[in-house]
């Protein structure tokens, strides 16, 4: 229900004539907002575990963002366990997405529009995602923005349910991701 991270792509539209720029990962927030019948909507959120990315140009840039489903939170204990039980993290304790790669828009000052797309994994299951958002790039410090839908069933998840059936979670989650690279 979270994913991360569609946002390694974070290198301004063409990068110095020396090659390949790596930038070291500094933070990383996934946030995910989830709705629910009979009870408040929520967000959640967690941080994510490891994040790097390859590359000279923002178009040609691969990498990958990893979230450990242990470090997800929503405010209230018992929401949270039932989440993590919905996801079985004994099982499948990490969320990885393997960007392939970005199609830059039109900067603006410091800011470059982009579409990153690639594979993510949860629960056992790899399907394709794009997601909309932005590189953000300021001294020295390259931030990477971006959201996108998720539906729990096309990874095997069914949304937790509690009392018979009576309270549900939407299927459907709108993921956030904030990347931030750089010294």
């Amino acid at each position: 229900m979270l994913l991360p991270g569609l946002a390694l792509a974070a290198l301004p539209a063409r990068l110095p004539a020396q090659g390949v720029m790596v930038a070291p990962f500094r933070s990383g927030e996934i946030t995910f907002a989830m709705r629910a019948t009979t009870v408040n909507d929520f967000v959640g959120h967690t941080t994510v575990a490891r994040a790097e990315f390859h590359g000279d140009q923002l178009a040609a840039v691969t990498g990958f963002v990893e979230v450990s489903l242990v470090d997800m939170h929503t405010g209230i204990g018992l929401r949270d366990r039932h989440m993590r039980n919905a996801m079985r993290v004994d099982s499948f304790p990490v969320i990885r997405f393997d960007l392939a790669g970005v199609e830059p828009g039109t900067a603006h000052d410091d800011t470059i529009p982009a579409v990153f797309h690639g594979q993510m994994t949860i629960h056992g299951v790899t399907r394709p995602v794009r997601a909309n958002g932005m590189v953000i790039m300021r001294s020295g410090v390259i931030d990477v923005l971006a959201t996108f839908p998720l539906d729990m069933r096309e990874y095997g998840i069914d949304p937790p349910q509690r009392f018979f059936g009576v309270v549900k979670v939407n299927p459907v989650t709108t993921i956030g991701v904030s990347l931030s690279f750089g010294n």
